[in-house]
């Protein structure tokens, strides 16, 4: 079985270099090579496009930064869709609108091929570590054809059924994040206008009900000034604003979603390439 993975940036590129660990033969393409080079070296055949990849893979991975990026390697002569023939099995890993992963679907299907959507949650640190966790959702036959795949590069991986079961989960997980990293950088802006340390806000919040894994990493690089992307700003913003459109869309109320995305939006030329935290910075 041979794997074709496309996309090589923050998360992408651990998670081919996990499958490479494990063994697997690794066909990849990305728009700029270089960022291949260590995958290369460790047995990964470099492809020229999309197309290519599909041809030469039976299970065609995406791990990209949004849906123009995916289209932008999907469509045209050298993309994917291209490239398909019968019985591929084509993952899609980023986060995307919701109705878009439904029409790749369905693109996919009409090439007599497989489709999953699967957004992970966790960022650089989990994806290197392979321990991210996986939502999966689509054709049946696919999840199970590729669960082992997935074990390479994940600790928990969900099966949730159709299309786009999986990229509600992941929007309303990252809605919840997005609210919650709101809520620790206003705290600690308020307390420097006030003249309170950071420090001590740090250590009584984590002795507390509130303690949790993202408050503590994430306080820590504020209370540091480590703004080392991690999870992108922009991309936090991306998603802050996929939950509103899906709130709009299911005619549910949600004011601090809102005001959250709205604080990104804020800082977001300023930020958008530095980590989430960086909404500390946008609110001080």
């Amino acid at each position: 079985m041979k794997i074709g993975f496309i996309g090589l940036g923050i998360m992408g590129n651990f998670m081919a270099l996990n499958l490479l660990k494990n063994g697997v033969e690794l066909n990849v393409y990305n728009r700029t090579k270089e960022k291949a080079k260590e995958h290369i070296e460790k047995g990964a055949l470099f492809l020229n496009s999309p197309k290519e990849i599909a041809e030469k893979s039976d299970i065609i991975i995406l791990m990209l930064s949004n849906s123009k990026a995916v289209s932008s390697i999907t469509e045209g002569n050298g993309g994917l869709l291209n490239g398909l023939h019968e019985k591929k099995i084509v993952i899609n890993m980023s986060t995307i609108e919701p109705d878009y992963s439904c029409e790749l679907h369905e693109r996919v299907k009409s090439k007599s091929s497989l489709f999953l959507e699967a957004p992970v949650i966790g960022s650089k640190i989990p994806a290197k570590e392979a321990s991210l966790i996986i939502l999966a959702a689509g054709d049946k036959e696919a999840f199970d054809a590729s669960d082992k795949y997935f074990n390479m590069i994940g600790k928990k991986i969900e099966y949730l059924g159709d299309v786009p079961k999986a990229s509600y989960l992941k929007i309303i997980n990252n809605q919840i994040m997005g609210i919650t990293m709101g809520a620790l950088a206003e705290g600690f802006a308020l307390a420097d206008k006030i003249g309170l340390d950071k420090n001590i806000i740090y250590d009584i919040v984590n002795s507390g009900a509130f303690a949790n894994p993202m408050f503590q990493l994430k306080g820590k690089n504020i209370i540091n000034n480590d703004y080392e992307t991690n999870f992108p700003y922009k991309h936090m913003q991306k998603d802050l604003g996929f939950a509103v459109k899906l709130s709009e869309e299911f005619k549910t109320f949600c004011p601090l979603t809102c005001t959250i995305d709205n604080s990104y939006i804020l800082g977001y030329k300023k930020f958008k390439d530095e980590d989430m935290c960086a909404i500390y910075k946008s609110l001080s």
